[in-house]
Parts: structure tokens; C-alpha cells; sequence
């Protein structure tokens, strides 16, 4: 009689594990990653925007990292590739909760703040933006890697990426794949699902961010480090545009102002830029029909222990 109740939790735990929607966002305690890159990747006269994480901030502190706002690589294209300056330790942009749904052009700054050329003015509502806090970091001719560690105690069935979206113009793509990797272990593709949609999160005026879902096959948990490689998509018809502006077919090379085009993107066929404003973790939670089996297991457990206490009383 004593092997049944232990028969029924065994099977109500088996049915958490192998059943369960995600709900939830599990705390991110900190992430790893060479930062962004930005201004200093130009060649052009008047540089350009910084794509860093200029709010990550080590775990503990109440400002900014001082590598914060350092572009991510120290060299000029197209060598960024040796990125020196990691962001260890702390949490920023990927997890502050804000998600882009603008272009990213309309989103970003040379300082960490919004700057996007709309007066008020002109666009009441892309005027509004300036001044507030950027919400990408971007990596060029990268493929970027990042390590997240999150709070125990939960189970993650799901990992959402927000990104910029192909079409996004500026040489900028969704990546073409992510790679997960759980520990030391790299997940085959049997173990999760990637699916690539629009978001808009109600916004009327936005058509440049894109949502990337990571359904895990088998709910992990959390205590576990999580690593996300992101690799750069196909080449664009921005970067086909690109080729035809800039390439000299006498000389037989590229006259272009953003040297490492050619190796780094034509001949790779790649587009340039990676581009990421959040990254999510959901707990896993029991589905419905779960929780009906677990009520339905105690009460079966509830029912035989009185069962057996009567026995005993008429014994």
C-alpha cells in the first residue's frame, strides 16, 4: 500500500517537468560581453552614433562601469573583431526592462542619450525621444557573445531576444541564428526551437524591431549559466545598394568610407551590424492540465491516508 502514494508524486513530478508554459521573467544577476561599437569604427569626417552599453553598472555600484561608454574593440575597421574592452560583473541596456520599438536610428545617441534630429517641432512624438536614455547596444563584423547569470530557484523554458529587425536600413540586420550554450554544453538544435517575428509592442509608429523566441525543449534551470551567440545574418539590399555606390570596378576595389566592407561583409556576404535592445529569461510554470493532475493526485493521496486511518481506529 505504502509504494502507491510514492507512484503518484513521482508522476506529479514528472508532470511539472515534461509540461509547463513560460511565465515570469527570471532576474538577470549579471551579464559578460565586449561591449559595443560606435563612432570611433568610422572613417567619415563627423563619426557617427556609439552603440554601447553606457548604463552597465557592476553589481554593488551606483554608477556607471568607467569602461561603460569605451567602444567595445580599440581598433579601426577591420580589426574590431579584437575586442578588448569586456563588460564584466554587471547588468545594463540588455535588461533594464526597455524595449525598443523604434528604428534604431531614431533610438540612439553619440553619448548614451537619444538624439535623433526631430525638434518637437517637426514630430511631437520623435522630438519627445531626445534625451532619453539609447536603447541598443550594436556590435559591427561580430559576432557577439554573451554570458548571463541569473537568480536561482526557477526553471527557464523560454529566452526572447529584441533586436533590430532586417529592413532596419544602416546595414543593420537581425542575426541569422542564435547559438545556445548551458554550462560548457552547446544545445543542438533538437534541444531548442528559434523562431524570428515582428514586435511592435503597440507602438503605431514602429516597423524595426524584431522579436526572437528561444523555446527550450526541456525546461533548465536557472542556476545554470547561459551563453548566447549571436551571428550575423545574410547581406542585405542595403548592402547590395552599398556595393554599387562604392565599388570602383577599374580599380576593382571599394572607394568606401567603412573600410572593412569588403572583407567583413561583401565577401563574407553578411550584413554588417548586430543590434539588441533586451534579452528575457521566462520561468517555466505548470500548464493547466498540470495543476488538474496535481489536485487530482493530493486528493487521491488525502483520500487514501484517511482511508487508512479509519482502518486503523476500526482496528
Amino acid at each position: 500500500m505504502l509504494s502507491r502514494p510514492f507512484s503518484i508524486a513521482a508522476f506529479l513530478v514528472a508532470g511539472l517537468t515534461s509540461s509547463a508554459a513560460s511565465a515570469g521573467i527570471v532576474t538577470v544577476t549579471s551579464y559578460d560581453m565586449a561591449n559595443g561599437n560606435g563612432a570611433t569604427q568610422y572613417t567619415t569626417p563627423t563619426g557617427g552614433q556609439n552603440y554601447f552599453d553606457f548604463s552597465y553598472t557592476k553589481t554593488g555600484q551606483s554608477t556607471p562601469a568607467p569602461n561603460a561608454g569605451v567602444n567595445g574593440s580599440p581598433n579601426s575597421i577591420p580589426n574590431n573583431s579584437n575586442a578588448t574592452n569586456v563588460l564584466t560583473g554587471g547588468t545594463g541596456k540588455l535588461t533594464d526592462g526597455v524595449i525598443a520599438t523604434n528604428n534604431f536610428s531614431l533610438v540612439s545617441g553619440s553619448n548614451g542619450t537619444i538624439s535623433n534630429g526631430w525638434t518637437t517641432a517637426a514630430s511631437p512624438y520623435y522630438g519627445s525621444l531626445n534625451g532619453q536614455a539609447s536603447q541598443y547596444v550594436g556590435w559591427k563584423y561580430q559576432d557577439p557573445t554573451i554570458a548571463f547569470h541569473l537568480a536561482s530557484g526557477s526553471m527557464v523554458s523560454q529566452i526572447n531576444l529584441y533586436v533590430a529587425a532586417n529592413g532596419s536600413g544602416g546595414l543593420v540586420g537581425a542575426p541569422g541564428n542564435v547559438a545556445v550554450t548551458i554550462g560548457s554544453t552547446v544545445l543542438n538544435s533538437s534541444q531548442y526551437a528559434e523562431t524570428i517575428s515582428p514586435y511592435t509592442g503597440g507602438n503605431p509608429y514602429a516597423s524595426s524591431t524584431a522579436l526572437i523566441t528561444i523555446t527550450l525543449s526541456q525546461a533548465i534551470s536557472s542556476s545554470d549559466l547561459f551563453t548566447l551567440q549571436l551571428f550575423r545574418g545574410a547581406l542585405e539590399q542595403d548592402g547590395y545598394d552599398y556595393e554599387k555606390q562604392y565599388w570602383d570596378p577599374i580599380k576593382k576595389k571599394f572607394n568606401d568610407p567603412l573600410s572593412g566592407f569588403q572583407e567583413n561583409a561583401w565577401d563574407t556576404q553578411l550584413e554588417p551590424w548586430i543590434m539588441v535592445s533586451e534579452v528575457e529569461f521566462l520561468a517555466a510554470v505548470p500548464e493547466p492540465s498540470t495543476w488538474l493532475m496535481m489536485i487530482a493526485g493530493f486528493m487521491g493521496m488525502g483520500m487514501l491516508a484517511l482511508r487508512r486511518r479509519r482502518q486503523f481506529v476500526t482496528a
